[in-house]
This record gives structure tokens, sequence and C-alpha cells, in this order.
């Protein structure tokens, strides 16, 4: 049975997961021959490049609903292509569990990187605490995006240390 990694990108519109994959899989460091499945769980106001990646060893493949998220589903995109790691694009309206449910076997969670706006992020976490509690809970990396000086850091890592202390924590400015 083929290992295949996952990364797992999730967070709210206009948090900068978009933005992270685009600039990651242009990057020769980071996207330097390996065949990638990269399944996009929504569209947002920013739109991926492909013409930008470097090489051509991507496949890009869109998940338009969460009852999609089925093992069967997610084997038959994978089906007769070779792959070597898959990079998710998750909608962070959908709970991560139903992806964990859906993981076909030999899928292995290599990293979950979680983005925020960091301009609507306390109001996100006070109307909508489950599903912030679900992205930040197995986290390995929180990503405010356009913070500025104004706003109160330790809010906003009190809300992260709430839920894990395993997280590492950045604050982006808007530049």
């Amino acid at each position: 049975m083929q290992k295949l990694p996952v990364y797992i990108f999730t967070g709210f519109l206009e948090g900068g997961k978009t933005t992270i994959i685009q600039e990651s899989l242009n990057d020769q460091n980071f996207n330097s021959g390996e065949k990638t499945l990269l399944l996009l769980c929504e569209e947002g106001i920013e739109e991926l490049n492909p013409s930008a990646f470097w090489g051509k060893n991507v496949t890009i493949h869109i998940i338009e609903n969460e009852s999609d998220l089925t093992q069967e589903h997610l084997l038959s995109i994978t089906k007769g292509k070779k792959i070597d790691r898959i990079i998710i694009e998750y909608n962070g309206m959908w709970p991560l569990e139903n992806f964990f449910k859906a993981m076909p076997e030999g899928w292995l969670i290599n990293q979950i990187m979680t983005f925020f706006d960091a301009s609507t992020f306390l109001n996100y976490n006070a109307n909508m605490r489950q599903l912030v509690f679900d992205k930040i809970e197995n986290t390995q990396l929180v990503v405010f995006n356009r913070f500025d000086e104004s706003m109160d850091k330790m809010a906003f890592h009190k809300v992260v240390r709430g839920i894990t202390r395993r997280a590492d924590i950045v604050y982006e400015s808007a530049d």
C-alpha cells in the first residue's frame, strides 16, 4: 500500500490559504517534481494560477460538496494516477472530522496549517466557536494574516492556547 502524505490548508474565507498554496507550488524548494494532487474544497476570491507552478506536476481536482467527502470518491480521484503527495485547500465551514472519516487507507496527515484573516478572527470565534475550535484543535500552525499593531495579540494567543499548546502561531502584517 502506497503511503501518501497529506497537507491540509484550512481556515475561513480570506484567510490566505490560496495565496500560500500558490506561493508554495511556485517555489522549486517545495515543489521540486513530486506528483501532486491538489484538492480544492472551496473557491474563494483568490484564484490559483497553475501556469506559475514550478514544473507541470500538479493535478487539480475540485470537491464542490461536503457530501463528496467519501472514501470511495477520494479513491476514485486517485485511481490510476501516480501521486506522491496530496495538498488540500479545505473549506473552513466543513468539520475536519468529515475529511478524517473519509480518508482512504494509506493517506497520512503530514501537516495541518490553519489560516485566518486577523480582522475577522475574533468575530468568527465569538459567533462560530465550534468551527474555530475544529480548525485549531489538530493544527501545527496558525497564521493570522493582515495582523496590525492596533490588535491585541494576547486575545488571539489566548484563543489558540485555550485549544492547543502544540501549534506555532504566526502574525503576518498586511504587507
